[in-house]
């Protein structure tokens, strides 16, 4: 039999509620314990969830011993200070984008994880995503030719308070680092780092960047467009193009259900691709060797739609877990050393709008 392996999450805001939801669909993973600085706040979150043990501190959920991994979702500023908490305790950890402030908390808690051979992983869950793996896969392979451009944008308002995590420089508030990361990681998953970059912001009253858009430059030519925002709505889909096509990433892409792949040039335009696939009783299947989900065409050929339950949290909450089944210390869909490029980039993003939050160490 598989060992169980037996989470904590700190924090009880929305992101964990969101990721204690999905746990039901993971195989040989226990959410076992919940933290939160208010004891009252931990046990009204046991009993929704259904969690055995509540904790008042985050330190007296590190201080049990039945805890295996650690998913880390406290407020941004945090994130470093108690991933190396976590590592010191000898916990594995999962930690909420972004990963830490900036890139240099971010190569600390990356070492720490190194020297005590414990897991450690980014918590960018669009990356499993099962359609998001697919475009991985088909880019990779060719099906597109070579890229050439790719566009993604995240974008939508929220009620403005100066005190809230989305506004407040001092939670590490803004469009970037909350928002931004996700077109950003999935230009990085698809393209790689990238030789030069620039930038523009829209900063609001609190000194955060409202709407932010990144211009990232490779060295095949390629270019990535790139925004966020946390004051305008924008599509939330992404789209890569290439010399042999074109695959369209539908809304939400950090999340996506839906893909339309187009493949070839004409005098007509694009002609749909149709993918490969297996007829069953009950829908399609793809066939891939690591997607086992059904699938169904409902569309044109060409769109390849995937159903699954839950927010899809649990595909990142699997990963993890058979990582540490198999005594992996990363995962090569979010690598640490991918996570401190991100980082860095972020970094110099911030640097060319002088914005500096005041939680930063230098």
């Amino acid at each position: 039999m598989s060992k169980v392996i037996r989470w904590g999450v700190l924090g009880t805001g929305g992101i964990a509620r969101a990721v204690a939801r999905d746990f039901r669909f993971v195989q040989d993973a226990a959410l076992l314990a919940v933290a939160s600085r208010e004891l009252t706040r931990a046990q009204a979150f046991a009993r929704r969830y259904d969690i055995a043990r509540a904790y008042g501190s985050y330190d007296a959920l590190l201080q049990d011993d039945d805890i295996d991994v650690v998913y880390i979702a406290t407020p941004h500023m945090r994130h470093g200070d108690d991933a190396l908490a976590c590592i010191y305790a000898g916990k594995a950890v999962l930690c909420e984008k972004p990963f830490t402030i900036n890139a240099r908390e971010a190569q600390a808690v990356i070492q720490a994880a190194r020297d005590r051979g414990v897991f450690c992983m980014e918590a960018m869950w669009m990356r499993f995503i099962p359609l998001i793996r697919e475009v991985k896969a088909q880019v990779e392979q060719g099906e597109i030719g070579e890229v050439t451009h790719l566009a993604a944008a995240f974008g939508y308002p929220l009620p403005f308070d100066p005190r809230s995590r989305n506004f407040n420089p001092a939670l590490g508030g803004g469009a970037l680092l909350d928002r931004g990361i996700y077109p950003l990681s999935l230009s990085f998953y698809l393209l790689g780092q990238p030789a030069s970059m620039a930038s523009e912001a829209n900063m609001g009253s609190t000194g955060i960047d409202m709407t932010s858009h990144y211009r990232l430059h490779y060295d095949s030519g390629a270019v990535a467009v790139l925004s966020a925002s946390c004051a305008v709505y924008q599509p939330s889909e992404a789209t890569i193009r290439g010399t042999a096509g074109q695959i369209h990433i539908h809304a939400p892409f950090l999340r996506p259900h839906r893909i339309t792949v187009r493949q070839g040039i004409s005098a007509g335009g694009y002609r749909h691709r149709s993918l490969h696939w297996l007829a069953g009783t009950r829908g399609y299947q793809l066939v891939k060797r690591y997607l086992d989900k059904p699938l169904s065409t409902l569309g044109g050929q060409g769109d390849v739609f995937q159903r699954f339950p839950g927010l899809g949290y649990q595909f990142e909450l699997e990963a993890v877990t058979r990582s540490m089944q198999a005594g992996k210390l990363e995962h090569d869909i979010m690598p640490l050393d991918e996570t401190l490029a991100i980082m860095q980039t972020m970094d110099e993003i911030r640097q060319q709008w002088g914005l500096v939050y005041p939680s930063e160490r230098f």
